[in-house]
């Protein structure tokens, strides 16, 4: 892994040594890789049974603004937040397989659930049981088992809403992309959202703040947008790292470069500082390219004097995974994450300790 010697500009005092806690902000099928690499590091095989100390080390705030699919329908049907995210995530934390599997099943055929994915129902049912969909969540991570937290970022029926660069406006997550112009402006329809209060908390005891990797737009923005969660990742004094994105996304990044998401980052959440921009190295093969490039896609280009513009330390290493698909590698990442916070991934993470040169800007 490479990275820029020395602490980055600004003159944040150093952090003190001591690292215990991880968040991990977005959604899509990018955090889950983030909290399956994490979760392999700091809970291994072995380790002993789940205990306070582990919600604690790892804590996944996550996006509810998704409205197609199974989510949506089940968010029309009971006025719910989207509990597809939150579901992935889940099953990416879980120590019981089976179990685990059982959350993944999607329904097929023609009726009433056709195309619902078993998970999703579990949770609308354990929000009919709870009575609030906070505690819906908590009660399925006990019958998952799993190591560490899934927090949604608001338990708001919260919708997601883009202005485009033609002055139009469009709301739903799910008819953002299809519009296929530049986004000028994201919003949250009501605009005023309470945070859960787990997710705050979370951000004020961070040593560790991972944004991404995962749709800009639709997966990490939104939760920023919350102000509480914004609020409180400004006043923490966790390092913030953002795992830039191997590819753009049809209808939402087209054309943008590194520069171009830190900017949109910054327009949307201008109190957050970002200290370490995380790079992927490894060729991407042309074959595997072709699929992405035959939809619109293409690679995230970057130069390191921008993204220090930016105030950024850029780093680069091998995070690519292997398979038919371009995608980050969950270990991968979490080597990196680790070793961004001066830890030895090869022995557990522990004792966790920040590099001799991390330092802040703030």
């Amino acid at each position: 892994m490479s990275a820029e010697a020395g602490g980055a500009p600004g003159g944040r005092p150093p952090v003190l040594p001591g690292f215990r806690r991880i968040v991990a902000i977005g959604g899509g099928t990018g955090l889950p890789a983030v909290l399956r690499g994490l979760k392999a590091v700091l809970f291994p095989p072995g380790r002993p049974p789940r205990t306070a100390l582990d919600r604690a080390r790892l804590t996944a705030i996550v996006t509810v603004s998704d409205d197609g699919g199974s989510t949506g329908r089940l968010r029309r049907a009971y006025d719910i937040p989207a509990p597809g995210d939150l579901r992935n995530c889940l099953v990416a934390l879980s120590d019981a397989p089976a179990l685990a599997r059982l959350f993944t099943v999607r329904f097929n055929g023609r009726g009433d659930v056709s195309g619902h994915s078993l998970g999703n129902l579990i949770l609308a049912a354990l929000h009919d049981l709870e009575g609030e969909f906070g505690r819906a969540v908590e009660r399925a991570a006990d019958i998952l088992a799993i190591r560490g937290r899934v927090v949604p970022c608001t338990t708001a029926p919260v919708k997601l809403a883009a202005e485009f660069d033609d002055g139009r406006v469009v709301e739903g997550e799910s008819e953002i992309p299809m519009v296929r112009r530049r986004i000028r402006r994201l919003s949250l329809r009501p605009e005023t959202i309470p945070a859960l209060p787990a997710a705050r908390e979370a951000l004020a005891a961070a040593d560790l703040v991972v944004l991404g990797p995962g749709s800009l737009y639709t997966s990490l923005l939104p939760v920023l947008l919350v102000e509480d969660l914004r609020r409180a990742l400004a006043r923490s004094e966790a390092r913030v790292v953002l795992v830039m994105n191997l590819m753009t996304e049809a209808g939402e990044t087209d054309g943008y470069r590194a520069t171009h998401c830190l900017q949109a980052i910054r327009d949307h959440a201008p109190e957050v500082a970002i200290d370490d921009i995380l790079f992927n190295s490894a060729l991407l093969p042309g074959e595997r390219m072709m699929r992405y490039v035959a939809a619109g896609a293409a690679p995230i280009g970057w130069e390191p004097e921008a993204i220090r513009a930016f105030g950024c330390r850029p780093v680069e290493c091998d995070l690519l995974s292997d398979g038919p698909l371009i995608r980050h590698d969950p270990a991968k990442l979490a080597r990196a994450l680790m070793g961004l916070a001066g830890a030895d991934a090869a022995h557990g993470g522990w004792p966790f300790q920040w590099a001799a040169t991390a330092d802040r800007r703030r």
